[in-house]
């Protein structure tokens, strides 16, 4: 049986989430492009902050604060399923992409502020960004600053 997902307001959460079998999916560019358009969207959709955002060839890993805690659920599953869907439609093939549930953890403290070297971590393909960075004109992110939407 899963344990419960435990939730909580005004506080950031650690996110890890897989695609299948291990599979390197975003080596493909195509499979990248998607997922920067489908993540622009939900940041249109949610209202929530992120930081380090970091793309491995077969994972995810980002902080998270959604404005209201009960509302990470939510965003994760239109994230992924919308993604899932519009890759298996464009790829033409069916079946899962991602591996497993997203993994969560409450972080106790602000999430670690990254030092921008402007460097790419030799385990993603993108450079982790977040909201303090400044651009770095030699690699383009992923995701334009700021990566805070801003509040209605």
């Amino acid at each position: 049986m899963r344990s419960l997902r435990v939730l909580q307001n005004g506080v950031w959460y650690e996110i890890r989430t897989r695609i299948n079998n291990r599979e390197p999916l975003f080596q493909r560019h195509r499979a990248l492009a998607l997922f920067a358009k489908v993540f622009r969207e939900t940041k249109q959709r949610f209202v929530f902050e992120i930081r380090s955002l970091c793309i491995a060839e077969d994972e995810l890993r980002f902080y998270i604060k959604p404005v209201q805690g009960l509302q990470l659920p939510v965003i994760m599953k239109w994230m992924k399923q919308v993604f899932a869907q519009r890759y298996n439609q464009a790829e033409g093939r069916e079946g899962h992409i991602w591996g497993d549930r997203y993994r969560s953890r409450i972080l106790t403290r602000e999430p670690p502020k990254m030092e921008d070297t402007g460097e790419e971590d030799p385990r993603t393909r993108v450079r982790p960004q977040h909201e303090e960075s400044p651009p770095n004109p030699s690699l383009p992110p992923l995701f334009p600053l700021p990566l805070v939407p801003a509040p209605e």
